[in-house]
């Protein structure tokens, strides 16, 4: 392992005190400059590693804690696709995290194995695999959709936040209502519901104003609204204890 990231600290420490603000400046320097250690800069270190050999030099960093900067941005800019879908099925949380993060960042990550990777208990990772998916809902809409037969809540509600941005289809709405219908998180769920733009959602947003609490009523109304519908505020909330709460906090108390 070349350990990049020490190199550059054993640059930075030569220079005795530096502030936060010159550190990209050093970094070019000492990317081009020769080292020792390596026999060469980093540059035509790095220039001269295969592939393979650069990912392997991923593998050991992640191992050992973190990836250096050198390695991460040399691997985005070659794009070494399989190599890096290889590395998702590493043991080593780091390494697929790092994996998955590389592959966000080229032209058409591998969606279908993001999909089979959802059930990863690294909240860190879900999200990341979440976010890349919502670019591409219709793409991946037929596999979630199948994945969302069987899946926990936790899983349900990232297919459904993905798929909020995705056209029409029968399934992805009742999978929306379901999960609203549900009661629990009622903000959230409405939000995906108002995303969709499907108007039959309105009718199941209107009766739940019947029984929120203040808070849940003013994001169901803005689901609502953001459909095309209006609200007149028919309820009182001068006793519902969210309502006071926040005029209390308005009012300084």
């Amino acid at each position: 392992m070349y350990d990049f990231d020490k190199l550059f600290e054993e640059h930075i420490l030569k220079k005795g005190h530096v502030c936060e603000d010159e550190l990209s400046e050093l970094y070019d320097e000492w990317y081009v400059a020769y080292c020792e250690k390596l026999g060469a800069s980093p540059r035509d270190k790095i220039n001269s590693l295969s592939d393979a050999e650069l990912v392997a030099e991923l593998v050991d960093e992640c191992r050992s804690g973190s990836p250096s900067y050198a390695v991460m941005e040399n691997l985005e800019r070659r794009a070494p696709v399989q190599l890096l879908v290889d590395l998702l099925d590493s043991e080593n949380a780091v390494t697929v995290y790092c994996a998955a993060e590389l592959l966000r960042n080229i032209e058409k990550p591998p969606l279908s194995k993001f999909v089979n990777m959802l059930d990863t208990d690294d909240e860190d990772l879900f999200e990341l695999l979440v976010s890349v998916l919502k670019q591409s809902p219709d793409e991946v809409k037929d596999s979630l959709l199948e994945q969302a037969k069987t899946a926990d809540v936790r899983k349900k509600t990232a297919i459904a936040d993905i798929l909020s941005g995705a056209g029409r289809d029968e399934r992805i709405f009742a999978l929306l209502s379901e999960l609203f219908s549900l009661g629990d998180n009622i903000p959230l769920y409405a939000s995906y519901l108002s995303k969709y733009g499907d108007e039959r959602a309105a009718a199941q947003l209107y009766r739940a104003l019947d029984t929120a609490g203040y808070a849940d009523y003013i994001e169901i109304r803005n689901a609502i609204e953001a459909l095309g519908g209006v609200v007149d505020d028919y309820r009182d909330f001068s006793s519902d204890p969210e309502y006071i709460a926040l005029k209390e906090k308005k009012n300084g108390k």
